[in-house]
């Protein structure tokens, strides 16, 4: 947990993720860039600890948060399969 912010009691936590969560399905069509820069800012994680989680690079997480990156759909899929999200597509 990025040392900046107080650790939440477990309850708050879980709270505070299904309101991202909610955040999220209630915006679709998001750009992958903006969903990842949201799940780990929301949830406190810093790029190593989101690296760890994920099994992405540091530095492919920060090129993908800051639009510079393009990534595959296996690199999508790890990025969002930890938090229980898929990439889909949206008309």
């Amino acid at each position: 947990m990025d040392k900046r912010y107080t650790q939440l009691p477990p309850h708050e936590q879980l709270a505070h993720r299904e309101a991202v969560y909610q955040s999220i399905a209630d915006q679709p069509g998001q750009p992958l860039p903006q969903i990842i820069a949201l799940l780990r800012k929301e949830l406190r994680l810093t790029l190593d600890e989101m690296s760890r989680l994920t099994g992405v690079s540091v530095r492919v997480i920060h090129s993908i948060e800051s639009g510079q990156g393009n990534p595959t759909l296996g690199t999508a899929e790890k990025l969002l399969g930890p938090f229980g999200l898929r990439l889909g597509v949206v008309k």
